[in-house]
């Protein structure tokens, strides 16, 4: 399976975490595993004209939109690298594994099946973030025995008035695979109902959802928070 490692060519940090994702997917099978240089505000412009795309109605990318909120490029920047990533799986009509730079292949990837969206590394993703962890553990089963896969149901919910309200979420994007069907969905659901912060946009109402019990990945270290700006 191929995986898209996602990174700001510009930060020497994110540079170094990307080798280090991309050494441990090499050592533990994902061997078709390349490095993508990803868009960032600085870059956003050329490509902003060729999604003229709107945010959800009372979502939270309307928010940073209508109340000029200083991280809307930055969150918008991260939404198109997702749709560049799913027009490359249904381009190839073949799943794909989408990977933020932070993030640590830690076992073998044995090829789970799964039927449009699989997060890998959903009890890490929740652990890595204070605030998701004080409000949701262990909400959500994770037994860390014999492989598995299994819907998505915790107590993180969307939680904004509009149609994907009470739709889990998954706790960031930092490690997910896609089926061709699963991205078809997320496009359609783009020019339908439009965009959202990437993390509120996967949502089990507009696409299904499983986790892979015990996961691949993990990170590699603190959050760089580079999906609220950096220098």
């Amino acid at each position: 399976m191929k995986a898209n490692i996602i990174y700001i060519e510009s930060h020497a940090k994110s540079r170094e975490a990307a080798q280090n994702c991309l050494q441990s997917c090499e050592k533990f099978g994902i061997i078709d595993a390349e490095l993508v240089s990803g868009i960032t505000p600085a870059s956003l412009g050329d490509i902003e004209e060729r999604y003229p795309i709107k945010p959800v109605p009372n979502s939270r990318a309307y928010a940073y939109e209508t109340e000029q909120q200083p991280m809307y490029h930055t969150k918008k920047s991260c939404f198109i690298n997702h749709i560049l990533f799913w027009e490359r799986v249904v381009a190839t009509n073949e799943s794909m594994i989408f990977l933020e730079h932070d993030a640590v292949c830690i076992r073998e990837y044995d090829y789970p099946e799964f039927d449009e969206v699989l997060v890998l590394n959903l009890d890490a993703a929740f652990r890595h973030n204070k605030n998701l962890w004080k409000k949701h553990a262990y909400s959500y089963i994770y037994k860390d025995e014999q492989t598995t896969v299994r819907p998505l149901v915790s107590s993180l919910k969307y939680w904004k008035e509009n149609k994907f309200k009470d739709g889990y979420l998954i706790p960031g994007t930092a490690a997910y695979a896609i089926t061709p069907k699963g991205a078809s969905r997320l496009l359609d659901s783009i020019w339908i109902n439009g965009w959202d912060q990437s993390d509120f946009f996967i949502n089990t109402k507009n696409v299904n959802i499983e986790y892979a019990d015990p996961q691949y990945f993990e990170f590699s270290g603190p959050n760089m928070s580079t999906s609220k700006g950096f220098k």
